[in-house]
């Protein structure tokens, strides 16, 4: 088996284009969360800008969803100074939603007797795996293109498969991540008829662990990373960010949308990253929790880690930053912790007041200085409904 890096990374997220912009503000305890007049509910909507969506043709823009034109945006980001293209390149590129107000306004369409009005395009724009599709014809990576479809825990998913692909000598190197483009009323109405959304018009309201949160706020973006075999990085003399060490899955089977009572998936997902990476509990400093501001889905997720880990270890959430991406979320808060690893700064909850878990856990109330020993281990968790699980374990690289 080889280890395995990552040696790039790119992000469109609610805090605007590229890696940079979503470290900025996490560092800085800010949020990119904003009411939006016409859906009536906070959201995380990635800023209208020339650089990102201005660049489509208009025929372009017939032909691709926004979650692709988002996914070439963070692959280009990747693609500074490393050459993508390579014939042994899997693309493992993932979405949660289709591109629902297509589907609708097409639906009208056929019901008008408007058949010729049809795009041409339809079927392309609402296939999950265009947008790993995209990518792979752009860069010529003839590895593979797969695209992993399990809900919130996508982008955890694909970075997970593509990481055992690469480890176990499948493919040489891969691009695995996901996007997200879910915010929209159809969306909107779908989640809050679940009542998984939360109300009000101040972005406080996405605020994981704390006592007072009634549901999530519904987001969007990008992210992907590029990984590879530690000798190719090393025989390039490639910037090492991060190793991925472990990684695990597991089921609740239990319900389409609550967890288990027990955690018992996420304890599943998490003990079995740690045995994939051959680690023991205490030699994880951090975790990164899936934890979306929801009542019950915080409080189990919490009990888990209690569970699992045995101690009060660091613990926190960016949704009170981005809000949920639904499935980029897993990518998106991959890139977030290898941030963190890198600057030795851990991200906050942001807007966590008061929690039934302070004291059981540490949960961070502001960025904070990673002063533990060195090499540093995070596990980044992405749970989704259809009772899905995944955990990553990365490792500060040291050769």
């Amino acid at each position: 088996m080889y280890r395995v890096v990552v040696t790039g990374m790119g992000s469109v997220t609610p805090f605007g284009r590229g890696v940079a912009a979503l470290r900025a503000g996490l560092l800085e305890d800010k949020s990119a969360l904003r009411f939006d007049d016409g859906l009536k509910f906070v959201v995380g909507s990635v800023p209208e800008s020339p650089e990102l969506f201005g660049q489509w043709s208009t025929g372009e823009k017939r032909e691709m969803s926004r979650g692709s034109m988002m996914t070439l945006v963070a692959a280009d980001e990747v693609s500074q100074g490393l050459e993508l293209c390579h014939e042994e390149t899997l693309v493992n590129i993932g979405t949660c939603m289709a591109d629902l107000e297509h589907i609708g306004e097409t639906a009208e369409k056929v019901k008008n007797g408007q058949v010729r009005k049809v795009s041409p395009y339809f079927v392309p724009r609402i296939l999950n795996n265009l947008p790993a599709g995209y990518v792979a014809m752009k860069y010529k990576m003839m590895g593979g293109v797969e695209s992993t479809s399990t809900a919130c825990a996508t982008g955890l998913h694909c970075i997970g498969n593509a990481f055992r692909s690469v480890r176990h000598g499948w493919a040489r190197r891969a691009l695995a991540g996901a996007t997200e483009c879910a915010v929209n009323p159809i969306s909107i109405a779908g989640f809050d008829r679940m009542r998984a959304l939360a109300h009000g018009d101040s972005p406080k309201i996405s605020r994981p662990f704390d006592k007072s949160r009634s549901g999530f706020v519904l987001s969007e973006g990008s992210g992907v990373v590029f990984l590879e075999r530690l000798e190719d990085a090393l025989e390039r003399n490639a910037p090492i960010l991060v190793e991925i060490v472990g990684y695990g899955l597991s089921s609740d089977a239990h319900h389409i949308s609550t967890p288990e009572p027990s955690g018992i998936g996420a304890k599943l997902a998490m003990s079995r990253a740690l045995r994939d990476g051959n680690l023991p509990e205490s030699d994880v400093d951090y975790v990164n929790a899936h934890a979306t501001s929801t009542p019950r889905g915080d409080t189990i997720e919490a009990k888990a880690i209690r569970d699992v880990f045995q101690r009060d270890i660091a613990v926190s959430s960016v949704k009170g930053h981005i809000g949920h991406l639904l499935g980029a979320a897993g990518s998106v808060e991959t890139i977030a912790t290898i941030c963190a690893l890198m600057d030795r700064k851990l991200p906050a909850n942001l807007n966590l007041e008061e929690s039934e878990d302070d004291g059981k856990l540490q949960l961070l109330r502001k960025s904070t200085p990673w002063t533990s020993k060195t090499p540093i281990i995070a596990i980044v968790n992405s749970f989704g409904f259809g009772a899905t699980n995944s955990s990553l374990l990365l490792r500060e690289f040291q050769s």
